[in-house]
């Protein structure tokens, strides 16, 4: 199995996830009310375990133990994801994805590029087809948005 490939069942996995969650359950009914995000005030214990590690062939350094929650699920996914320090590289990433860090330190590092950081508060737009490496350092959490594809493809 290539690097690539690896990484894509990892995401797809976290994608599928989230897609799954939009079929059923308590956003069927659209709900107009605005929807306070609180990404801090869910326990790591609290935390879903069902994601699978990334492969191996993409550690750089650090382990693969990580948990998400959803917190929305309609046209879009929002969701916090939580890892233990780790450096990972990704090749060709296949979709686009907002995250907001919740605490840790971010750094991303595109394919012959200068390494970015983002701190606590900081937002990025990681763009789909991203290659490069994926650092997340400290105690790190990430609240992510990304297009619902089950959605998407049923308009």
């Amino acid at each position: 199995m290539t690097v690539g490939r690896s990484a894509r069942i990892v995401l797809c996995s976290l994608i599928c996830i989230l897609s799954l969650s939009a079929s059923g359950g308590e956003n069927d009914e659209p709900n107009a009310s605005p929807l306070r995000l609180e990404p801090t005030k869910t326990a790591y214990s609290n935390m879903n375990t069902d994601m699978p590690p990334w492969p191996q062939e993409d550690i750089l350094s650090g382990v693969s133990e990580h948990r998400y929650k959803i917190l929305y699920s309609g046209d879009i996914d929002v969701a916090i994801y939580e890892a233990k320090p780790m450096k990972l590289r990704l090749r060709d990433y296949s979709i686009d994805e907002f995250v907001t860090v919740v605490s840790g330190t971010l750094i991303l590092t595109a394919e012959g590029g200068l390494p970015q950081q983002f701190d606590v508060g900081e937002s990025v737009l990681v763009p789909k087809g991203f290659t490069g490496t994926w650092e997340m350092q400290g105690n790190f959490r990430e609240m992510v948005v990304i297009m619902n594809e089950t959605r998407g493809s049923q308009q």
